[in-house]
């Protein structure tokens, strides 16, 4: 989409988007630079407090006519050399960053609007679609390669004196000399009178850089990058990029702009505190802590998933042994003691009465205290597990995972594993205001298998086989299964089948007693409880399960829809699967899962809700031609989007993706 800056009137190009979380210190009710208190930890648990909001920006490409006209250094982004002895600091000349706030489009019927040497490389003319240029295969290359020091994360805003500073920071990576580390940051400050009836002219630069390693650092000079830019109104804006580097991993800087108004006074502007954080394969975007303050009554007391799993079949055998014995022994009695025996039930009914009433009493009770509100959806659920309960649970698989998987994991850099984690974040920034999906430390493995499937383990693992990786033909159906499978986890649905299982199986060993006690012998009483549990799976367990995954299905269009992700693949894909497994899938019935024809129409009924919520998120507009859902089958090769993956398996990788801390 072809724009002009609001701010700087450049005229530029879009070339894709990214989701940024937006830090805004300033609230509106102070103008002014306040005493700098001392450090304490109240002061440093109050920053981590302020609330980030998620803003949509693009990288964009600046017309190099317009270059020399405009108050923004036009080298905004640079990056280090391939080669580790490579020290050299590589630049690309009109490439920015652009908020959608700031975007003001048009139109143009030049088959080249825009002058720049990248112009034709990334994007093609194309009279029938809307907008005319569409991007190359090229550009979706050029931004997998480089979306490591390209990708934009946390942006930092203040205002002071009407002076609004905007810092944007990124990793650059690090290099090595010597036995000594040295990592590179580049950050781009963007300064902007809000007041241009008041100019003021930028004097002096006052910095402060702590380094991980314990150091503080001063930095003082004139003006910056070479230049005292006036804020007036005809040029109210400056922006400019410049590069630190540290010999600690991580950091954090915070400063002041001093500067003169037309009168000669001089006003102190805040440089909003950024943090300077190292990447090893991602970037942590979630570089500030949240505070929770819960408060909770007496929690419910959760039964041991451990001592279940050792109880339930001890329970069956003793339904099944008891049953049969009360069975043989009121069989053995004569008849007149078969006579005294109901007599005696039917004198002390109500004390029967009384205790079987009791004791469903207590089950009632049970069930309503251990009744909790399931996150997003709000709804109301028996969960019997706990939260530590189940993370244990979740370890043991984990490690089950590992040795049965152990030589089958694609390395860390492999394209398979960061094609997963790349989107797998896109996903976690964009719902960064669910409390669910913050406490998770979350992970990508990609197993090199056949088998289509994806998981994801409460504990936050991510597991995706190269089966089902190459079922997509794009990103976004790849995003729609993630995001369903994340569903689960932030939604704690392994925790709720559980605790649905157990109930179930309670009422389940209750009545195995009741049919191994009444039918006349072994056989009948066998065939009996299995025609029970049978259709107890079939009418209780397995239609809980299939809802679950419509709910995750519904909760996992809407993350991806708030990640701007085209959800309208989500129909399509499930399409190809139904046609792709036409001849081997067993009836709904019969499954965990719904029928993938089910899952069609279930999806062409949300999505119209999902695109509204895609549109709240401010993301770009979806073309309406575009050709959706084109099957990615074996036989059809040459119609792949996602290629073929690499079958180069290695040893079993922990893959950061983000950690955040309660």
């Amino acid at each position: 989409m072809l724009f002009l800056h609001r701010v700087f009137g450049y005229r530029g190009v879009i070339l894709f988007s990214w989701l940024a979380r937006v830090f805004d210190r300033y609230d509106g009710r102070s103008n002014s630079l306040p005493v700098l208190p001392k450090i304490s930890k109240s002061s440093q648990s109050n920053i981590h407090e302020i609330r980030a909001r998620s803003v949509t920006y693009y990288q964009v490409l600046i017309d190099t006519r317009d270059m020399p006209h405009i108050r923004a250094q036009t080298e905004a982004v640079t990056f280090l050399g391939n080669q580790e002895r490579d020290r050299n600091l590589y630049a690309i000349p009109g490439l920015d960053y652009v908020a959608h706030e700031d975007v003001i489009p048009y139109t143009s019927t030049e088959r080249t609007p825009i002058e720049h040497e990248l112009f034709d490389k990334f994007l093609i003319h194309d009279s029938e679609s809307n907008p005319n240029f569409v991007p190359r295969e090229y550009l979706k290359s050029w931004q997998d390669r480089h979306h490591l020091w390209l990708e934009l994360s946390d942006v930092s805003k203040d205002v002071t004196h009407q002076i609004r500073v905007t810092v944007i920071p990124f990793y650059m990576g690090s290099r090595s000399s010597q036995g000594v580390t040295v990592h590179w940051w580049r950050y781009s400050i963007r300064i902007e009178n809000l007041d241009p009836e008041e100019p003021v002219t930028l004097r002096e630069r006052h910095w402060r850089i702590f380094s991980l390693s314990g150091t503080l650092e001063t930095v003082r000079g004139k003006g910056v990058v070479g230049h005292e830019p006036r804020l007036s109104k005809e040029y109210p804006a400056f922006q400019y990029s410049s590069h630190i580097s540290l010999s600690a991993p991580s950091g954090h800087m915070w400063g002041t702009f001093k500067m003169e108004k037309d009168d000669g006074t001089f006003i102190e502007v805040r440089i909003p505190p950024f943090n300077l954080e190292y990447l090893m394969l991602f970037k942590s975007f979630n570089q500030n802590k949240f505070v929770y303050r819960q408060f909770h009554t007496s929690s419910p007391r959760h039964i041991n998933p451990l001592i279940w799993v050792f109880l339930k079949p001890a329970l069956k055998g003793i339904a099944w042994v008891t049953g049969r014995s009360t069975r043989k022994w009121y069989r053995q009695l004569p008849p007149e003691k078969q006579n005294i025996f109901i007599q005696h039930l039917s004198r002390h009914k109500y004390t029967y009465m009384g205790i079987f009433g009791t004791l469903g009493t207590a089950l009632a009770v049970h069930y309503y205290t251990h009744l909790e509100e399931a996150p997003i959806t709000g709804r109301r659920r028996y969960m019997m597990m706990n939260l530590e309960q189940l993370k244990y649970l979740s370890q043991e698989e984990t490690e089950r995972m590992a040795a049965m998987y152990s030589n089958q994991m694609y390395t860390s850099e492999s394209k398979p594993t960061q094609l997963v984690a790349k989107i797998a974040k896109r996903l976690i920034h964009a719902n960064m205001d669910i409390p669910e999906l913050r406490t998770i430390k979350w992970t990508v493995r990609v197993i090199d298998t056949e088998m289509r499937n994806a998981f994801v383990l409460p504990s936050g693992d991510i597991y995706v086989t190269r089966g089902m990786m190459q079922m997509m033909t794009n990103e976004d159906q790849l995003a729609v299964v993630l995001a369903h499978e994340l569903s689960h986890a932030i939604l704690g649905h392994t925790a709720e089948k559980l605790s649905y299982s157990q109930s179930i199986d309670m009422i389940a060993i209750f009545g195995a007693f009741i049919i191994w006690s009444i039918f006349p012998s072994d056989w009948t009483s066998f065939w009996a409880n299995f025609i029970y549990e049978g259709y107890i799976t079939f009418t209780s367990r397995l239609p809980y399960s299939r809802y679950l995954e419509d709910e995750a299905d519904e909760v996992g269009l809407k993350l991806a829809a708030k990640a701007c992700y085209d959800i309208r693949e989500s129909a399509c894909f499930w399409e190809s699967v139904d046609k792709a497994d036409k001849q081997h899938e067993i009836p709904e019935f019969f499954s965990t899962h719904p029928a993938s024809a089910k899952r069609v129409e279930h999806f062409d009924r949300i999505i119209p809700e999902a695109l509204e919520l895609r549109i709240k998120c401010k993301c770009a507009p979806l073309p309406e031609k575009k050709a959706l859902g084109v099957l990615n089958l074996p036989k059809n090769p040459e119609e792949k989007v996602i290629q073929p993956l690499e079958r180069r398996a290695g040893v079993l990788e922990h893959i950061p993706i983000i950690e955040t801390t309660k």
